[in-house]
C-alpha cells in the first residue's frame, strides 16, 4: 500500500473514533445510577413554589401565583388557574430527576459535560420560578438522538440532566390549558339556594333542616333526584372558547338571557350563571359573575330544567317491599259497588283474599313502593273537578301498612287511581296531598284499575277438576 493511502486510512479512521465518541458522549453514555435518580432541584418541594412563568413563542409568557391555596394565572392575563393543571405544574418542577447526569465533578471523562452549546443548552430558559423566596431557571435543551429524553440544565448549575421527554412535556402547557374552565366551583353540600330563571319563569329552591323545598312560585317539596341532576349540571360547566375580547352584551344575548342560576352557600358566598344566545360550532354564550364572557357546548342548555314540574317532588310512594305487612286494595264501580281485596305477610309469603294469582300480590307491593308520577295534572281542587279525574269517589285505592306499632300500624302509602287519559296517563293522588299527578299509562299493566282489571289480571283463576277419562271397551265384550 502506498504510504499517502496509509496515510490517508490513518486521518480517517482516527476521525471516525472522534465522532463515535463524540456522538456516544451527546448520546449520553447514558450510565444507569445505583439508587433514586437525581433530582434537576434538590430539596424541592411543590408546596414551596410561589410563582412560575413558562417562555413562550415570540418572546410571551405565561405566570401563575400562588393566592393563599389557591393559583391564579396573571401573564398574559388576570384569571383563576385550572387548580390540577397549575398543581401538575409544580409537582413536575419538585419532581424532575434523572439517572443519567454529566456533572463536571465525576471521574469518568466521558460523563463530564461538553459546552452547554452543544446540548442546545444556550437558550433562553424555559421557565422561570421561585421557591421559599428563591428564585430558579429550567432550561431544556435538544432531544436525545432516539431515546426519548431531552437535555436540561438547572441556571447556576454546570451538570447535565438526560430526562424524559414525558417530563419536560409538563411544561410546554398553554394559555388555554392554564384557565380555568369550570364555570362553577363550589361545593355542594354548602349549596343552601338556587335562584333560576328561564325564558318564561323560573322557581327558587331552598336547604331547610337538611331537605330541599321549592318556595317559589308556589311552595313544595322538592325532586331530589332532579335537583342533585341539576347541581352536577351546573358543577360540569366547562367552557370550550374565551371571549377576552367581547362584543356588547346585546349581541352575545346576554341583555334578554336564556338562562340564569344564582347560588348561594352557606357564610355568604354566592355565584351567578348567565347564558345567552347561540355562537358558531354549536355553543352558547356564557358569563359568570358580572363582566367576561366565554362560550360553552349549547347542549348544556337544553340539560338545564326550564318547568317547575320538573323540580318538583312526584314520589307517589317510596318504601322497601320487605317493610309492608298488610295491604287493602278498593275499588269502586260507577253504579257504586265496591270491590275490597286484603293482603298480608307472613313467613310463607303474601296471601290475599279473594285470592291472587301466585306472586302477584308481592309483585304489585314492590311497584307501588317505588310509584311516581311522571308529570303534575293539577293542584289543589274541588270534589267536582276531583271527580272528574275519577278521584271522588276514587275508581282505585291503595294502602300499605307496615308492622303495628303499639296500636297502630304505620302507613306506608296510600294512593288512588283514577282515570286514563291517553297521552297524559293514570290520575293519581297522595292522600297527605292535594296535587294531581300523571303516572306514567304503561304502568298500569302493574297496577290494577278497576275490579274487572283486578279479576282478569290479578286475582286467583278457578280451577275445575278435569272430567274423567271414557272407560275403555274390550272388543271381545262388545255385544252381538
Amino acid at each position: 500500500m502506498k504510504p499517502r493511502s496509509t496515510l490517508s486510512l490513518a486521518v480517517f479512521v482516527a476521525l471516525a473514533g472522534a465522532a463515535l465518541w463524540q456522538f456516544e458522549l451527546r448520546e449520553g453514555a447514558k450510565p444507569e445510577a445505583d439508587g433514586e435518580p437525581t433530582k434537576v432541584f434538590a430539596g424541592l418541594d411543590a408546596k414551596q413554589i410561589e410563582w412560575v412563568e413558562l417562555a413562550q413563542a415570540e418572546g410571551a409568557s405565561l405566570r401563575i401565583e400562588k393566592r393563599g391555596e389557591a393559583w391564579r394565572l396573571t401573564k398574559p392575563i388576570d384569571f383563576a388557574a385550572d387548580e390540577f393543571a397549575a398543581g401538575a405544574l409544580a409537582s413536575g418542577l419538585a419532581d424532575l430527576a434523572s439517572a443519567s447526569v454529566f456533572d463536571p465533578a465525576a471521574e469518568d471523562a466521558a460523563m463530564r459535560p461538553e459546552p452547554l452549546a452543544n446540548y442546545g443548552l444556550t437558550r433562553e430558559p424555559r421557565v422561570r420560578f421561585s421557591a421559599a423566596g428563591k428564585q430558579h431557571a429550567l432550561r431544556i435543551g435538544d432531544p436525545t438522538p432516539g431515546s426519548g429524553s431531552s437535555y436540561v440544565a438547572a441556571e447556576g448549575d454546570a451538570r447535565v440532566f438526560v430526562v424524559p421527554q414525558w417530563q419536560t412535556s409538563a411544561f410546554a402547557k398553554t394559555l388555554q390549558e392554564l384557565r380555568e374552565t369550570r364555570l362553577l366551583d363550589f361545593e355542594r353540600e354548602k349549596l343552601v339556594k338556587i335562584v333560576l330563571a328561564w325564558a318564561d319563569g323560573g322557581a327558587t329552591l331552598e336547604k331547610k333542616d337538611g331537605a330541599w323545598r321549592v318556595t317559589a312560585p308556589l311552595a313544595d317539596a322538592a325532586d331530589e333526584l332532579a335537583l342533585q341532576s341539576l347541581i352536577s349540571e351546573l358543577q360540569g360547566l366547562r367552557a370550550e372558547a374565551f371571549l377576552d375580547a367581547p362584543p356588547p352584551d346585546d349581541a352575545l344575548g346576554f341583555a334578554a338571557p336564556a338562562y340564569r342560576a344564582e347560588l348561594a352557600l352557606e357564610g355568604g358566598a354566592n355565584y351567578t350563571l348567565t347564558l345567552g344566545g347561540p355562537r358558531e360550532g354549536a355553543r352558547i354564550a356564557a358569563r359568570t359573575g358580572a363582566s367576561g364572557a366565554l362560550e360553552i357546548a349549547a347542549s348544556h342548555l337544553e340539560s338545564l330544567p326550564k318547568q317547575v314540574s320538573a323540580l318538583r317532588d312526584k314520589q307517589l310512594a317510596s318504601f322497601s317491599s320487605e317493610d309492608a305487612q298488610r295491604f287493602t286494595l278498593t275499588f269502586t264501580e260507577a253504579s257504586g259497588e265496591q270491590l275490597e281485596v286484603t293482603g298480608t305477610n307472613s313467613a310463607e309469603g303474601w296471601t290475599a283474599k279473594p285470592p291472587m294469582e301466585p306472586g302477584a300480590a308481592s309483585a304489585l307491593v314492590a311497584d307501588l313502593g317505588s310509584l311516581a308520577g311522571a308529570e303534575i295534572a293539577a293542584e289543589s281542587l274541588g270534589e267536582a273537578e276531583r271527580a272528574a279525574f275519577g278521584l271522588a269517589p276514587a275508581r282505585a285505592r291503595f294502602r300499605v301498612f307496615g308492622a303495628a306499632e303499639g296500636a297502630a300500624a304505620p302507613v306506608l302509602a296510600d294512593i288512588s287511581l283514577g282515570v286514563l287519559r291517553a297521552g297524559s296517563g293514570i290520575a293519581a293522588q297522595r292522600a297527605d296531598r292535594s296535587t294531581i299527578y300523571w303516572v306514567e299509562e304503561a304502568r298500569g299493566a302493574a297496577l290494577p284499575q278497576s275490579a274487572a282489571q283486578f279479576r282478569e289480571s290479578f286475582a286467583a283463576k278457578a280451577t275445575t277438576p278435569e272430567a274423567a277419562p271414557a272407560a275403555a271397551v274390550s272388543p271381545s265384550a262388545t255385544p252381538h
